[in-house]
C-alpha cells in the first residue's frame, strides 16, 4: 500500500471516529506538513458530513418506500395468487430498482452539496517568485517589495477583511503602505511580522529568521514570544528555538536598503559591499588583493547598474575592475 492510500484509509477512519491515539497523531502531523494537506482534510470533512446528512435523509425516504411497496405487494398477491405471474419476481425487480435509485440519489445529492460548497467565490491566492535575481513587486494595497533572489511570496488577489496577510520564503525588503485600520502581517518560517506602515528587511531562507527595521515600528513574534522593533533595531530567531534575540543595528557592519533597487553603505568594508552586490546582481565579485576588502565605503546608490557602482568604487579607491568568464575581478593596492 502506498502512502496516499494509507492517508486515505486513515482519513476515513479519522472522520468516522475510529482511529486510535497514534493514528490521530499521524493525521495531525500530516495536516501540519503543508497547506495543501490541510485543504484536502477540510474538503474531505465537508464531503463526509454532507454524505452523512444526505444518507440519513435518503434512508428515511427509502424505508418509507419499502413499507409502501411491501403493503402493495401483499394486497396484490391476494388478487393474483391464481395467475401465472409471480409477485415475488416483480417485487425483486422493483426492489433492485429502488436500491439503484437510492444510490444514485445519494451520489447526485453529494455532488450537488460539494458543488454548492466549492462554488462560493474565493479570493484567489497568487504566487510571485524572484528566481536568480532581485525583483520589485507592488502588492494590491500599494505596498512595495524588493524580493531578493530565490525568494517567494504568496498573497491574495485583493486584500479583504481586517488584516493584510502574505507568506514569505527567502528575503525581501518591504515598504508597507500605511493603513492603521488594516495591519500588514508577514508569515515566514513559523514567525509573524506585524506592521501598520514602515520599511524593513526580512530574511528567512530557512528556520533562522532576521528582521531589520529601517523606519517605523514592527512587532516580531513566534508562538507566545514577541518583541517590538523600531528604527535601527533588529531581531533574530534561531532554528528550533522560540527565544528572540533583539539588538541595535551596527551601521558599519549592516547593509540597509534605503529604497527599492537602492543601497546605503556607511563605512562598510568592500568585502561586505561585494557580498551585497553579488546577491543583488547575481554575479560573483572577487579581489586580487585581500587588502581591498578592508577599504570602507560610504556611499548611496539609487537605481544604478552594477558597472556604474563599480566605476565609482574603483575611482574612490584607485582600483580597476574587469568582467571575466566567472565573474568580476577587482584589482589594486587596497587599504591599510
Amino acid at each position: 500500500m502506498n502512502q496516499d492510500q494509507t492517508i486515505d484509509d486513515l482519513l476515513a477512519k479519522y472522520l468516522a471516529d475510529e482511529t486510535d491515539n497514534h493514528e490521530s497523531d499521524t493525521i495531525g502531523e500530516w495536516m501540519s506538513a503543508s497547506e495543501d494537506n490541510q485543504k484536502t482534510f477540510d474538503h474531505s470533512k465537508i464531503i463526509w458530513e454532507g454524505a452523512k446528512n444526505i444518507q440519513h435523509q435518503r434512508t428515511v425516504d427509502v424505508d418509507a418506500a419499502w413499507e409502501k411497496l411491501n403493503i402493495g405487494a401483499s394486497k396484490k398477491e391476494e388478487v393474483i395468487e391464481n395467475q401465472d405471474i409471480k409477485p415475488i419476481q416483480k417485487l425483486n425487480w422493483v426492489n433492485s430498482f429502488l436500491k439503484i435509485a437510492a444510490v444514485l440519489a445519494v451520489v447526485f445529492g453529494l455532488w450537488f452539496f460539494a458543488a454548492k460548497q466549492f462554488a462560493t467565490p474565493q479570493n484567489d491566492v497568487l504566487t510571485f517568485k524572484s528566481e536568480g535575481v532581485s525583483v520589485e513587486k507592488i502588492l494590491p494595497d500599494g505596498t512595495k517589495i524588493l524580493l531578493s533572489k530565490n525568494s517567494t511570496i504568496t498573497y491574495p488577489k485583493a486584500f479583504e477583511g481586517e488584516t493584510r496577510e502574505i507568506n514569505l520564503t527567502g528575503e525581501a525588503f518591504f515598504d508597507v503602505h500605511h493603513d492603521a485600520a488594516h495591519p500588514f502581517i508577514i508569515h515566514t518560517q513559523g514567525t509573524d511580522v506585524r506592521v501598520l506602515g514602515t520599511s524593513f528587511n526580512v530574511r528567512a531562507y530557512d528556520a533562522q529568521v532576521q528582521v531589520v527595521v529601517k523606519t517605523g515600528k514592527v512587532q516580531f513574534s513566534k508562538n507566545n514570544h514577541k518583541v517590538i522593533l523600531t528604527k535601527g533595531q533588529k531581531a533574530e530567531i534561531l532554528a528550533n528555538v522560540d527565544t528572540i534575540i533583539k539588538s541595535e543595528v551596527a551601521e558599519e557592519k549592516e547593509v540597509v536598503k534605503e529604497k527599492l533597487n537602492s543601497f546605503v553603505f556607511n563605512k562598510l568594508p568592500l568585502g561586505e559591499v561585494a557580498k551585497s552586490l553579488s546577491e543583488k546582481f547575481n554575479i560573483e565579485i572577487v579581489f586580487t588583493n585581500d587588502k581591498i576588502k578592508d577599504c570602507k565605503l560610504t556611499a548611496t546608490f539609487e537605481n544604478e547598474n552594477l558597472d556604474n557602482i563599480l566605476s565609482i568604487i574603483s575611482e574612490t579607491f584607485n582600483l580597476t575592475f574587469d568582467h571575466q568568464k566567472n565573474g568580476i575581478v577587482l584589482s589594486g593596492e587596497g587599504c591599510e
